[in-house]
């Protein structure tokens, strides 16, 4: 018996290393992202010259095909493999894709990790899930989706609103109004000293 679970033991060994290289990829994309994304913030994203804009869309055009690349002979990767960041990455460059079919295909395949608890966040899964249901001309289920309109942040349409906070609790996400205040410290459209950001 002991022989046998020593034998079962060591693939695990083998399969646990970290993959640096495959890592390194996945962060190195998402260091792209938020970068051109930053630049964005700084410079307003209404107010932003259109090569930037055209530059993070080139980023993001960019990222999807890669990581489809990295992801062809395979569903996803473990957090063993890539680790927690890797995953994250991984997760920030989907969400961020101009592909939403593909998106859609990788929707279930996040869903499955995050319920066996490999990687993925409640609130990586709520915020695609939404993305997804946008784009398909859907009421959003958790209020993860919202436009700056004249200053203000609107949400777009959510489905059930009235039960909207027990689905986000359900992804251990804080209640809308919370979500709003966070969203508006953020952005810089009003000071909630309660929110630090640091």
């Amino acid at each position: 018996m002991r022989l046998l679970s020593f034998l079962l033991f060591m693939p695990f060994l083998v399969f646990a290393e970290i993959d640096q290289t495959l890592r390194s990829d996945l962060l190195e994309m998402a260091k792209l992202d938020q970068s051109a994304r930053k630049q964005l913030a700084d410079a307003g994203w209404n107010e932003a010259p259109k090569a930037l804009h055209n530059k993070l869309s080139t980023i993001d055009h960019n990222n999807t095909e890669k990581l489809k690349m990295l992801l062809r002979h395979r569903q996803w990767f473990s957090m063993d493999e890539v680790g927690k960041e890797g995953i994250g990455a991984a997760f920030l460059i989907i969400q961020h894709s101009p592909d939403t079919a593909f998106q859609e295909k990788m929707l279930p395949v996040l869903k499955t990790s995050y319920l066996n608890n490999e990687g993925v966040s409640g609130q990586e899964v709520a915020l695609l899930t939404d993305r997804v249901l946008i784009h398909k001309g859907q009421k959003q289920r958790y209020g993860t989706q919202a436009n700056l309109e004249d200053g203000e942040i609107v949400f777009m349409p959510i489905a059930n609103i009235d039960t909207v906070d027990e689905r986000r609790a359900e992804m251990n996400m804080p209640p809308l109004a919370f979500y709003k205040k966070l969203m508006e410290e953020m952005y810089g459209i009003k000071d909630h000293p309660e929110i630090d950001l640091n």
